[in-house]
């Protein structure tokens, strides 16, 4: 079926509400997942959000400054440092979590909406409601906070692009600006940009009225001078990198459970390509997942069908060169890892930035579509917001056992079943950091000298080479000869998080001081 041409915003909610007030509304619903639980059950986010309260507190903390040395410096993944850190120099850490993690968000949400009414000169309450459960993505659930508050900023520098490019004195320096903020909170989201504007221009060429190849190139040159200054970053970067730095990536040598990833074990390892498009929007289970992704992508497909949505013509490039992103196998780019895992939601993203929705009545058949996708986005959310609140008793255990270590103390983590984000069995990853800055005891913290303004000293750093000396990683079910390792290392105690789960006996050179059902306190012997 045929869908009216692409025209400004016909004002289809009417005069008496502007949709942009609508819009925040569903944001605000949106929300409610995050702020269910007291800790937010994210892998990577709490280190991150650590290493801000040291950057923050570093300078009145003799204590801090014993184990941490900030080493602030221009580096592709300091976004959410530069604006995490004075944060949390006001806020506690709990609060200021909530809070930089609700500020990612929206950055994405009204990126997003801003590119498609860019793209479209339509606002649509439709692609609003499904940007809610992409808010609950793969990667929000890794905790690649950088990565999504550059992905955020690319859409909302690729919408400015699309709407000033006729007035390059103006758009062209805005959008420098854009591209090296977009740099320094993440090298991958600067090149997913330049993919956002190189193809949208491509696209406005193929739909214009009349095409010139000159205005094409002298387009892709303007798009390629907001490029001069983050390669030129780039190149300084790689010289500076990996000078004798050591591995602070604690999964790179701490022992790993494998057992309990289901879906990996039933398919070929190929189709282990298909998780995170199935989980791109990421839920409490697998069969969860897959099922409302086909729900919701037979939903839209009706729409498609009875012409009530459709892909506007400067967007098709766009989603095309997302999509080939799909299948890139590139392990590590920008000094980053989990590369593949982190396109399916650029996609998914750029597919709802390039969607026109056409205003005016509804039929039958698209008005019980559209009442599929938000129910299916209500579940998706309250299924989402109830897993997160199991982790309200697991934090509370956290805080009791916490409260028993001196100030001023070593303490590794042991994490049973932690570095597979694909498992049943619950996160430990944000329990460790917490006790740098809520009880000021001393653990592990990102720290790699070309990733992160912040390097570990002192006993920490020596305990930490002494553990990568000592420990190897090797079969599965290694943990009592891990645990062993740390204490001879030099670490006062391990917390130990999913310890009911653990089938091998504690180390025979710590003493259990501690234990709640999910955690354990171990103290090394004197």
């Amino acid at each position: 079926m045929n869908v009216e041409p692409d025209a400004p915003d016909a004002k289809p909610y009417g005069n008496w509400v502007d949709p942009r007030f609508l819009m925040a509304g569903l944001f605000i619903v949106g929300l409610v997942p995050l702020f269910s639980t007291p800790v937010l059950p994210l892998i990577d986010f709490y280190n991150h959000l650590s290493r801000f309260y040291v950057l923050s507190h570093i300078g009145a903390s003799d204590l801090l400054r014993h184990y941490y040395q900030a080493n602030w410096t221009l580096l592709p993944d300091i976004g959410v440092d530069i604006v995490g850190t004075p944060i949390l120099a006001f806020v506690p850490p709990m609060i200021a979590g909530h809070i930089i993690a609700a500020g990612i968000l929206a950055i994405i949400f009204s990126g997003v909406l801003y590119f498609n009414y860019a793209l479209t000169g339509r606002h649509s309450l439709l692609i609003a409601l499904l940007l809610l459960p992409l808010s609950y993505s793969y990667i929000l659930n890794w905790g690649f906070a950088n990565f999504l508050l550059g992905l955020g900023l690319a859409f909302w520098a690729a919408g400015w692009w699309i709407a000033h490019r006729e007035r390059p004195l103006l758009a062209v320096p805005v959008s420098c600006v854009f591209a090296v903020l977009i740099f320094l909170c993440h090298g991958l989201a600067f090149g997913l940009y330049g993919i956002l504007v190189a193809f949208a221009e491509i696209g406005l060429f193929i739909s214009a009225p009349v095409h010139r190849p000159l205005d094409l190139v002298r387009s892709l040159c303007l798009v390629a001078v907001q490029a001069i200054i983050p390669l030129a970053f780039f190149v300084w970067w790689m010289g500076f990198r990996g000078h004798g730095v050591v591995d602070t990536d604690l999964a790179a040598f701490s022992p790993q459970v494998h057992a309990d990833v289901r879906l990996v074990k039933l398919v070929p390892r190929i189709l282990k390509r298909l998780i995170p498009i199935f989980r791109v929007e990421e839920g409490p289970a697998y069969w969860f997942d897959i099922a409302t992704f086909l729900i919701q992508a037979g939903a839209i497909a009706v729409l498609f069908w009875f012409g009530r949505v459709k892909i506007s013509r400067p967007g098709w490039p766009v989603i095309v060169a997302a999509l080939m992103t799909v299948g890139i196998g590139v392990p590590k780019l920008f000094g980053v890892g989990f590369i593949t895992d982190r396109m399916p939601l650029f996609a998914a993203l750029v597919l709802l930035g390039v969607l026109a929705v056409r205003p005016g009545r509804w039929d039958r058949g698209s008005r019980i579509a559209c009442g599929v996708l938000i129910a299916t986005v209500l579940v998706r959310l309250a299924a989402v917001a109830t897993t997160w609140h199991t982790y309200d008793e697991s934090y509370r255990e956290f805080r009791s056992v916490a409260a028993a270590i001196p100030r001023g103390s070593l303490v590794m983590p042991v994490n049973y079943g932690s570095g597979n984000h694909e498992t049943d069995v619950p996160r430990c990853e944000m329990y460790a950091p917490m006790l740098v800055a809520n009880y000021d005891q001393i653990s592990w913290l990102f720290a790699e000298k070309d990733q992160q303004p912040l390097l570990l000293t002192g006993r920490l750093k020596t305990s930490l080479n002494a553990l990568h000396l000592r420990y190897k990683p090797g079969h599965e079910g290694e943990y009592t000869r891990y645990m062993s390792d740390a204490i001879a290392s030099g670490f006062d105690y391990l917390l130990v998080c999913n310890a009911h789960l653990l089938t091998q006996p504690f180390p025979s050179n710590a003493s259990l001081i501690a234990q709640t059902p999910h955690f354990a306190l171990l103290k090394a012997k004197m």
